[in-house]
């Protein structure tokens, strides 16, 4: 079951709300960075570190940022999403607790 968030309403003013990304990893473009960092999401596949990289992993600090967190806003059309790299959401939810 999935559990709202609740943070505080200046927090949310200071993040990067966009109306989605293209999906693909390292892209540069404003809706598809991280909404507390702006930078890019992901690793491009086409980066030679994922050549040696083990298929199997999933711990890794490449892997981990090609996985992005997602908190979504409004709805229909109005919905608009904050994504984020796993460290800056930590980052959120340090300085919001429950």
């Amino acid at each position: 079951m999935v559990k709202p968030l609740n943070l505080n309403i200046d927090d949310t003013k200071i993040l990067r709300w966009s109306d989605g990304s293209c999906g693909n990893s390292g892209c540069t473009d404003e809706g598809c960075c991280c909404a507390v960092c702006a930078l890019p999401i992901g690793v491009s596949e086409d980066d030679p570190r994922w050549e040696s990289h083990d298929p199997d992993c999933y711990g890794c600090d490449l892997c981990r940022d090609s996985v992005p967190f997602i908190l979504f806003r409004g709805e229909g059309k109005n919905m608009k999403q904050a994504a984020f790299h796993e460290a800056c959401f930590n980052k959120i939810l340090q300085e919001n607790p429950k």
